[in-house]
């Protein structure tokens, strides 16, 4: 106990606040609609079938339509999560997940620079801030690790040092299953193998031309002359790329899983409907502290007293470009620049230092026991009665439409051609299945016509047209997303009287 107590130093509570903060970020975010419920319902289908769909069956709009469902193995993971432990454990599995992600990138950096408290200060100060827009339960969030585990494998050979090149086809066989984004890790080996052949490229003209600019008369003496650092041969990571590209093919489409995430980044609907998919803008918050984020990175670069990794540069300009054409990019360009710049910023510190101040081991325990219980006192199972805010306190969020459903579901005169809010959609196909939606978060499956009516009639235009052309015989609606239409339907109460009302929602069928 006095050993452990010894070891206690003011860098172990840096590294604690680091873990601790990112996982009471996640647990004291109430999970939004949009992605989570229809992804379950997906793993309750699979589950229940025991096979995996490839047609629409929870719209009327689109019933029967193609669909490509490539992230089956993300939602019976968070189907098994739901059965196991319920919106409970999925949320702590969410923080320890996010947690073990950036400590994993924190230990990263520590071990390339062995500065402890730069790291976790940059990691805290910058990289949380800028991430964590994007750290809801879905997916995506379940196949951030496989990216920094690409990231530091990669850069470990890169360095000479034994690297287990060999694990990124076995994690690029899980990724294809996991989330769209497995392409992204193939990028990575890409990227590095261009950034390696050009560095050597490079070194390899800068020798040759020292040589033929020595002095007249000046030998080079091969006995003296130091030899040039050992490379990792490339051909190591060409094979490595191709075994890559090989292992995409685990998956129950084949080579059908290429062109979903061809279709998806070019289709109409995602790219000019859904706000994440969006451009970074500074009119947004998170936009503000996305660019703060790359300035502070940019003034980095400028000031460090060491020449910036080839690989690590392109790299970090390549997802800064993925990062500015689309908001929900933001994550991964932030897990690849935070290494660069806590390496760059490493470089600025003065070589000899003082020993650094560590505390008292009795305060640096106290400081961690306090850490530990904040975790503690916000579990799921624990929070509730802490009398938190709602937006605090609750497991979803307030555009949940929880009341709503079960106000629907209690009808007798339930509507079968139900328009509502987007993200309602995605809750209806878990709460309520046999209640076809009109729309949902599966944003490619949906024709761009039929976005561009759900645009109009949320704002209350068109609104007699729409209703009639789809033959529309309940709304389910956000109070504050379509306000537009929440209006009209006050406006005519004989012909649409209102069955359920709360705050954020409004529930009526036509007379």
């Amino acid at each position: 106990m006095t050993q452990l107590m010894r070891r206690l130093t003011l860098d172990s509570v840096w590294i604690g606040a680091v873990v601790v903060f990112i996982a009471l970020r996640a647990l004291l975010t109430p999970a939004p609609p949009h992605d989570l419920w229809w992804h379950m319902a997906t793993g309750r289908l699979i589950t229940t079938t025991g096979a995996i769909p490839t047609v629409d069956s929870f719209s009327y709009t689109q019933a029967g339509e193609v669909f490509y469902n490539q992230s089956w193995l993300a939602q019976l993971l968070m189907y098994g999560l739901y059965q196991l432990g319920g919106l409970e454990l999925m949320t702590v599995f969410q923080a320890v997940l996010l947690a073990g992600t950036y400590g994993l990138l924190l230990w990263f950096c520590i071990r390339r620079t062995g500065a402890i408290r730069l790291s976790a200060a940059i990691i805290l100060g910058m990289t949380m801030p800028a991430s964590f827009d994007n750290w809801t339960i879905r997916p995506q969030t379940y196949a951030l690790p496989l990216f920094v585990i690409y990231l530091i494998v990669l850069t470990e050979w890169r360095a000479g040092r034994r690297a287990s090149l060999w694990l990124l086809p076995v994690l690029a066989a899980i990724w294809v299953n996991l989330h769209g984004s497995f392409v992204l890790g193939g990028a990575l080996v890409a990227l590095a193998f261009i950034g390696e052949m050009m560095s050597r490229l490079i070194g390899n003209w800068r020798e040759a031309n020292a040589w033929a600019q020595r002095p007249i008369g000046v030998a080079e003496d091969v006995l003296t002359r130091p030899d040039p650092p050992k490379l990792p041969p490339l051909r190591e990571l060409f094979i490595t790329g191709v075994l890559v590209g090989t292992a995409w093919l685990l998956n129950p489409g084949g080579f059908q899983v290429i062109g979903y995430v061809r279709n998806l980044i070019g289709s109409s609907p995602v790219t000019q409907i859904v706000t994440e998919w969006s451009p970074m803008t500074i009119r947004d918050p998170n936009g503000v502290i996305f660019f703060l984020f790359v300035t502070i990175g940019v003034a980095i670069l400028a000031y460090a007293k060491r020449t910036p990794n080839l690989t690590e540069m392109l790299w970090t300009g390549a997802f800064f470009w993925l990062a500015l054409s689309a908001v929900r990019n933001n994550i991964w360009f932030t897990a690849v620049a935070t290494p660069l710049f806590i390496v760059q910023a490493a470089s600025m510190l003065p070589k000899a230092r003082l020993a650094r101040f560590q505390g008292t081991p009795v305060l640096n325990g106290a400081i961690l026991a306090l850490l530990s219980l904040c975790l503690l006192i916000c579990l799921p199972w624990i929070k509730p009665a802490l009398g938190l805010p709602p937006e605090l306190g609750a497991l979803t969020s307030s555009d949940t439409p929880i009341a709503g459903v079960e106000a629907l579901r209690s009808d007798p005169a339930r509507p079968e051609r139900l328009f509502h809010d987007l993200p309602y959609g995605s809750y209806l196909i878990w709460a309520a299945p046999e209640q076809l939606v009109w729309i949902d978060p599966r944003i490619e499956l949906y024709p761009l016509e039929q976005w561009r009516h759900y645009q109009a009639l949320s704002t209350g235009q068109r609104t007699e047209e729409l209703l009639t052309q789809y033959a529309i015989d309940g709304l389910l609606l956000s109070t504050t997303q379509q306000s537009g239409l929440v209006e009209y339907v006050r406006e005519h109460p004989e012909q649409w009287p209102i069955r359920y009302e709360d705050a954020d929602t409004v529930y009526a069928v036509k007379r």
